[in-house]
């Protein structure tokens, strides 16, 4: 039996791909981009309903990086420097944090209450003289900006997740060649030392947390001789004093997204041949399972991102391609943890 559903995702235009999902009790939504020859980004938003996946009209912020939703009434988006949210109603474009001489680019989000949403990213100077980690704050009317404490030259951040507002970590490249991974203890930010390998690089991509003593964070390691066919997926763990590495199975890839479901986390990547890659941890440790296939005729086919859908499904998304120049948006739904069959494609 297939392990795998393929959803139909309205295609748009010759190149477009989906980056992040999200799901409520009530609704499931995926985000994403195009990219018209010359012109640039235009955001792409679908939500699923019975009758399949029905794009939704929104403001534009290019790229769509992470989203989370906490109802039908309440879901959030965050990608280039920008936010959207949904009331409901309707999409509107929430301006972030103004940063002065810099331009957020912003993949993590994390929401305590309605009130109180979290996005992590990285801010590239505008002259492109450096770059910085940047953690900004929603209290319901507006986005801050919260000062970090220095790292190094050119950090960035990517994850931001916890148990609670006041147990927060925020995760991404530190110095050359290291991870780094922030908490905060609801009055500071403190930098914990991440482990390295003996060579190579690091970086974190996302961090999910089932309790304050049971963190996890994962991305990839690259081989000395650098280069992105040299990524190796990579996590770490901590357990409320220390952070250690985390056993995955070897092989080529990266992971770009963790999806907590219960006591279970879901790793969401691809290799550098444009395989999907899906991870799960279950206890302590963690196993790949093969990855849903391409549509017929497509030749790659890579994950960007996934969410729980309402019947505790698994839910990824991402694009294929069937030309160098041609890549459409993708998702599936994973057989084999629920037993849910999907709107076919």
């Amino acid at each position: 039996m297939e392990d795998w559903a393929r959803e139909q995702i309205p295609a748009v235009g010759r190149e477009s791909m989906l980056h992040t999902a999200t799901s409520s009790d009530q609704s499931t939504w995926a985000f994403g981009m195009s990219a018209p020859e010359g012109a640039p980004f235009i955001t792409l938003v679908f939500r699923r309903e019975e009758q399949g996946w029905r794009q939704v009209p929104a403001p534009c912020i290019g790229r769509v990086s992470r989203a989370l939703a906490v109802c039908d009434a309440d879901v959030w988006a965050v990608g280039d420097g920008e936010s959207l949210h949904w009331d409901g109603d309707r999409w509107r474009h929430v301006p972030t944090a103004d940063l002065h001489d810099a331009k957020a680019q912003l993949f993590g989000l994390a929401q305590f209450g309605t009130t109180d949403v979290w996005t992590a990213g990285y801010a590239p100077q505008r002259d492109h003289s450096g770059s910085r980690g940047t953690v900004q704050r929603w209290d319901g009317t507006a986005w801050t900006d919260r000062p970090l404490p220095p790292v190094a030259r050119g950090w960035s951040l990517a994850g931001i997740g916890g148990v609670s507002p006041d147990d927060l970590w925020a995760v991404g490249r530190g110095q050359p060649g290291h991870a780094v991974a922030l908490h905060w203890d609801g009055q500071d930010w403190h930098q914990l030392p991440v482990p390295a390998p003996e060579s190579g690089t690091v970086k974190l991509c996302d961090v999910t947390a089932l309790a304050s003593n049971d963190v996890w964070a994962a991305g990839y390691r690259t081989a000395p001789d650098g280069g992105v066919r040299n990524r190796e997926p990579f996590a770490v763990h901590w357990d409320g004093s220390t952070w250690s590495p985390g056993e995955l199975p070897a092989g080529p890839g990266q992971i770009w997204q963790l999806v907590r479901e219960n006591a279970t986390i879901w790793g969401i990547g691809y290799t550098p041949d444009s395989t999907p890659i899906v991870a799960k941890m279950s206890g302590s440790s963690w196993q790949l399972l093969p990855g849903p296939a391409p549509p017929p005729g497509a030749q790659h086919g890579s994950l960007h991102g996934g969410a729980i859908l309402p019947d505790e499904s698994l839910l990824v998304v991402g694009a294929t391609s069937a030309s160098p120049d041609s890549t459409q948006p993708f998702a599936a739904v994973y057989l084999g943890h629920r037993g849910t069959v999907g709107v076919r494609g």
